[in-house]
């Protein structure tokens, strides 16, 4: 092995254990993010029963479907980061498996996805929920 060699291996290394650590803080940020929109759910929650308590004549399953939908959102927004949280995941996956193994990363075994579906759209965004 050329010096050259050894000194590409040596900075591909570098490289690679810095995207890992980038890979290893995103995942942070996206845990916190998660943190974060479950306690806000918390409290549009209680908000929401709080008002709810006060109303009168609203049937049980109005009450409940309120409830539901300001869950449903949640659920939701949450997946959307739990998606990403995957996807960082998977490439830190294939990072370590082309680093170790020293190959092509199309050669390399990928590992197998967890079955989320992602898109490119944000799921904020109206303009594409319609497509």
């Amino acid at each position: 092995m050329s010096l050259m060699e050894k000194v590409r291996r040596a900075s591909k290394s570098v490289v690679d254990a810095g995207a890992k650590q980038m890979l290893k803080t995103d995942i942070m940020f996206l845990d916190r993010e998660i943190n974060t929109r479950k306690q806000l759910f918390g409290t549009e929650i209680y908000d929401l029963m709080e008002e709810l308590e006060a109303v009168e004549g609203m049937s049980g399953q109005d009450k409940e479907a309120k409830i539901r939908a300001t869950f449903d959102n949640a659920r939701k927004d949450i997946a959307v980061v739990q998606a990403k949280k995957e996807c960082k995941r998977e490439e830190m996956a294939v990072l370590v498996t082309t680093s170790d193994v020293g190959t092509v990363p199309a050669l390399s075994p990928i590992p197998p996805s967890s079955g989320a579906i992602l898109n490119n759209s944000h799921p904020q965004d109206p303009e594409m929920e319609n497509m």
